[in-house]
């Protein structure tokens, strides 16, 4: 079975150890799903002489938690605090992947105009040269008819 399955089952039974003010905080529809795509043959005991954080758990199920009190079970402080941090975080991982894949477009726009110019000179120059090579032939031609 899949981790996200036995995390469910994991979720599930640390919500059934949760007083009754606490439970009713989330939806029971929520409950529901959870119960319904968790893995019943997979079993979690929690360890009562520890605290919650302390459990061992899969990361799926850390994280399904962490959603679980973000959205129903957080106070309206903490939520914001909550809010800000991932929005913090998604920034400063933003930033590190513009600058591992440098996606900003518009910055190699002068580098490839500058090559365009190049380009055009260089083109001239070769033309300039191949019209001296043609005027050469042209007199050169023009020399041989008269000798």
């Amino acid at each position: 079975m899949s981790n996200r399955k036995n995390a469910y089952t994991e979720v599930y039974t640390i919500l059934q150890e949760l007083n009754e003010e606490e439970y009713k905080k989330i939806p029971p529809e929520v409950i529901e799903a959870i119960r319904l795509n968790r893995n019943e043959e997979y079993e979690y005991e929690l360890d009562e002489d520890l605290e919650l954080k302390e459990q061992s758990m899969l990361p799926e199920t850390k994280a399904i938690l962490f959603n679980l009190f973000r959205d129903y079970l957080s106070t309206q402080e903490q939520k914001a605090k909550i809010i800000s941090m991932q929005n913090a975080e998604r920034q400063k991982n933003e930033l590190k992947k513009q600058k591992q894949y440098n996606i900003d477009v518009f910055a190699n726009k002068p580098n490839i105009e500058q090559g365009e110019q190049n380009k055009d000179k260089s083109t001239e120059i070769h033309l300039t040269i191949y019209k001296e090579n043609i005027f050469k032939r042209i007199l050169n031609k023009i020399k041989k008819l008269f000798h």
